[in-house]
């Protein structure tokens, strides 16, 4: 079915419908009483609770404030979580989050994320994958700290437990329009009502969506160049839902849902351009903002970044109660795919690309079963959960017309003087004989093109217990047990069409030319600064990409993790208002391997490398938490906060060096830090503020490493990870008379200073900015319709998602360390960055029924 024809399915079956509003502050009986505060369940420990009464550090947020904000995935959520960062890079789908400073950096899908993601309890397998529109949110939870006694699996740094609406026996429906700058179209459905009378209820969501892009892309092909737009956005979504109710002790919900994505998306602007290269590439013709201008979110390239995403899953929840328990089972199997292409260089120059041959699928069966009940003082659990994960990943990058002409300008004029020979001025010489480049044969367009291809299994199965015991009216003690066993297999094969220039190296030098060069040159009497030159120039030439020495030889490898993790925690009540926690818990992430090129076997000449391992540990974080949960002044405030301090172990930290992805272990690094979060309602009637803070300190305190740029970060702070988080939301809301009300507010993000690059490259720190959103709307009293005008980013502040080193367009000089900062220029490099979106602003119209 074409895509205009689902839409116009989806855009009839949603036609009829409104929204369902709500107030997370509710009115005492009496007209003129003063406010109270509701109770907020969650389902931090997997058994429904008051938030005040778990002893957990978890913001849950419900969904009128959600739909307040704005909040329409996850990356949406930062605005009301302080602690939470969440970015995007090379496409939407490379979505990762970080919670007080751990995360995983999300371009290499070998690594697994740090924060779980989960949506009406079924686990995604990387936090890109659950990145969509979430439609009609109940309740989403941000738990903080390791979470691997209850939920699992790669729950080392925390855990986003997402709630979707529910079906209803009352029959309803909602409809919502928004439209905005950028041509933003929104339109979005949902009804619900019974099927069988007290025993079967549906529910179906759908969502269209389309916008123009943020960046301006300068697209050069064939020697024309196209002005159009980048980060476009182009989906649809419909999700299905049985509730069945067939006794009073059994519940089963049935979810089947399915989204496509179809966009233009994601380019680079350029962040530092070196004036050496913005000359060499504008001497061959390519564009280049001088000085960089970000803010003027300009973006060049030769080929589209174009990304098709097809997400689907099926999953059923059984509750069934017994005497005095509750067995609760959770199936699902999920599909993912994404096909791209990408201009691998972002610029304006024809360098180097991703066409065909760049796929992700990842398919995941899971099964989790719990058995939770009471017994006297004793709040029992026990589970087990599987899960099997087959990933099938391509790559494919081939080199470009100006690839050539552009390394041969790089290599022989440093000063950015251009040399039309190119490479073919590139001569090795060594006693006895000499290796040339042939002149305009070096590497020619289209050359060069790898396929590689990697299949990963993963099976996972644990079993847990998690129980508290109240000891006292006002103490109990809770304790937690996870023992994961899990193992992968990892099999790749690898096939290279080499340039000329790189296939005649590797016939004079080997398999590996640059080692091979330093050795026969050095025997050679070769002076040590041409041999240097000469182990730069044939690495440019030689990327990992153009050699040769894995294509007979490929990977082959598997490894079984296990572990035990677990929490322990006392809490105590003080009064009836004030609680106060504290305990220990430990966080696991399995270990895993890089999928991308690496050369570090055994070398056998004529063959290849063999038994290379580009495996990596798992992390484990030890956590230790203090806290206060309290409900004050008649209940009307709400305030929240807790101080934690965390070892981490072998840190999976991701790092692209300009030309590859590089995964190693970090041996000991910690973050400390302490969390807020309040609730108060004001004494005026309909204003409420609500906020949080956030102070994070993260360090790399012991590396092991060869990689001088990796031993260069031993005690700094990690990427991506500021110091201090503010977020603050005033929301008022009038009766104006006549079965009208008013609803206006505000909401506020501020970060302080952090770098956005694995590698903390002075070049890719982003100073502390502030986001600012606002909305004001008028509707009926009984919601019937609602309209409502919204703006984000009111400032229109310009700042990176993250920066990084430019594909092939120089390189940093060595870095050294010195008290945690950088002594050594950065040479002849630039840089790129992924932006955060600039000022949006629009209308929505909600109804409902």
């Amino acid at each position: 079915m074409k895509m205009a024809s689902v839409r116009a399915a989806l855009l009839a079956a949603a036609s009829p419908i409104v929204l369902a509003g709500g107030a997370f502050a509710q009115s005492a009986d009496e007209p003129g009483a003063q406010r109270q505060l509701e109770v907020i369940t969650v389902t931090a420990q997997q058994r429904e609770q008051s938030l005040q009464e778990v002893p957990v550090a978890v913001s849950a947020f419900n969904q009128v404030q959600l739909e307040n904000s704005g909040v329409r995935d996850i990356k949406d959520l930062i605005v009301l979580a302080p602690g939470l960062m969440v970015t995007s890079t090379q496409s939407e789908t490379i979505t990762t989050a970080r919670v007080r400073g751990v995360g995983t950096v999300g371009d290499n899908f070998g690594l697994e994320s740090s924060v779980g993601v989960y949506i009406d309890g079924v686990f995604r397998a990387r936090n890109g994958v659950g990145f969509g529109d979430l439609g009609e949110l109940q309740r989403i939870e941000v738990l903080r700290g390791p979470q691997g006694t209850l939920f699992g699996k790669n729950t080392s740094a925390g855990v986003l437990n997402i709630m979707t609406q529910q079906p209803e026996f009352e029959f309803g429906g909602q409809a919502e329009l928004q439209v905005g700058n950028y041509d933003l179209r929104r339109l979005s459905g949902s009804i619900t009502g019974p099927i069988v009378e007290d025993q079967l209820a549906f529910r179906l969501f759908a969502v269209t969506h389309q916008r123009d892009g943020f960046t301006t892309m300068n697209l050069r092909q064939g020697g024309t160049t196209t002005v159009t737009d980048s980060e476009t956005q182009d989906y649809y979504s419909i999700r299905g839902q049985l509730l069945w109710t067939p006794s009073a002790t059994v519940t089963g919900r049935f979810i089947a849902d399915f989204s496509d994505r179809s966009e233009f998306c994601c380019s680079a602007v350029q962040w530092d351009y070196d004036p050496t290269i913005a000359a060499i590439v504008g001497s061959l013709g390519g564009q280049v903002l001088s000085p960089a201008n970000p803010s003027a979110r300009q973006a060049f390239a030769n080929t589209p970044y174009q990304q098709d995403v097809t997400d689907w899953g099926l999953s059923a929840e059984f509750d069934v109660d017994f005497d005095g328990a509750t067995l609760t089972s959770i199936t699902a199997f999920r599909h993912w795919e994404n096909e791209r292409t990408q201009d691998i260089d972002y610029s304006g120059l024809d360098i180097a690309s991703r066409l065909d041959g760049n796929f992700t699928d990842l398919d995941r069966f899971s099964q989790e079963f719990r058995l939770q009940g009471v017994r006297g003082n004793l709040d029992w659990l026990i589970g087990g959960f599987y899960s099997r994960e087959e990933l099938e990943l391509g790559d494919a990058i081939r080199f470009g017309t100006q690839w050539e002409p552009f390394l041969g300008i790089l290599l022989t004029a440093p000063s950015g003087t251009p040399s039309p020979a190119g490479v073919s001025q590139t001569v090795f010489n060594l006693t006895g004989g000499a290796v040339s480049i042939p002149p305009g044969a070096a590497i020619t367009a289209g050359s060069g093109v790898n396929q590689d291809i990697y299949n990963q299994t993963a099976t996972s199965w644990a079993i847990f217990t998690h129980n508290t015991y109240q000891l006292t009216d006002r103490f109990a003690i809770t304790g937690g047990l996870r023992y994961t066993r899990e193992e992968k297999d990892l099999t790749a094969s690898f096939s290279t069409n080499s340039p000329a220039a790189c296939a005649a190296l590797e016939g004079a030098f080997g398999l590996n030319p640059v080692s091979g060069w330093v050795q026969a040159a050095t025997l050679g009497g070769v002076p040590a600064a041409t041999i240097t030159g000469g182990a730069v120039a044939i690495g440019n030439i030689c990327l990992p990409y153009a050699r040769s020495g894995l294509d007979n030889t490929g990977y082959d490898q598997s490894r079984t993790d296990e572990e035990v993790s677990g929490t322990l925690r006392a809490q105590f009540d003080l009064t009836d208002d004030v609680m106060i926690y504290g305990g220990y818990s430990r966080g696991f992430k399995a270990g895993g391997f890089n999928l991308d090129r690496q050369f570090n076997g055994p070398l056998t000449p004529g063959v290849g490398y063999t038994n290379v391992d580009t495996s990596f540990a798992p992390e484990t974080i030890s956590a230790w938490e203090a806290g206060f949960k309290s409900t004050l002044f008649g209940n009307v405030l709400q305030l929240n906060g807790n101080f934690f301090y965390q070892d981490i172990e072998d840190f999976q930290l991701n790092t692209f060096n300009g030309t590859a992805f590089v995964v190693e272990s970090v041996d000991e690094a910690r973050s400390y830090g302490a969390e807020f979060d309040f609730l108060w309602l004001t004494p005026v009637d309909g204003l409420d503020i609500s906020g949080g803070y956030a102070y994070v300190n993260t360090r790399y305190e012991t590396i092991t490493t060869t990689d001088p740029l990796i031993a260069a970060l031993q005690g700094e702070s990690f990427s991506l990870s500021p110091e201090h988080f503010f977020n603050l939301a005033v929301n008022y809301e009038r009766d104006l008379g006549g079965n009208l009300i008013t609803r206006m507010g505000f909401d506020t993000r501020y970060v302080s200073g952090y770098n956005t690059g694995s590698d903390n490259d002075p070049e890719k720190f982003q100073e502390s900015f502030t986001l600012l959103n606002a909305r004001i709307g008028v509707g009926s009293n009984d919601e019937r319709w609602f309209l409502e005008l919204w703006g984000r980013n009111l400032t229109d502040e310009t700042y990176a998602q993250v920066a990084f080193d430019a594909f092939a367009q120089g390189r940093r000089g060595t870095a050294g360390a010195d008290g945690g900062e950088w002594t050594q220029p950065r040479n002849t490099a630039s840089y790129a960055a992924f932006l955060g979106a600039p000022r949006t602003y629009g209308v929505t119209l909600r109804t409902r029924f």
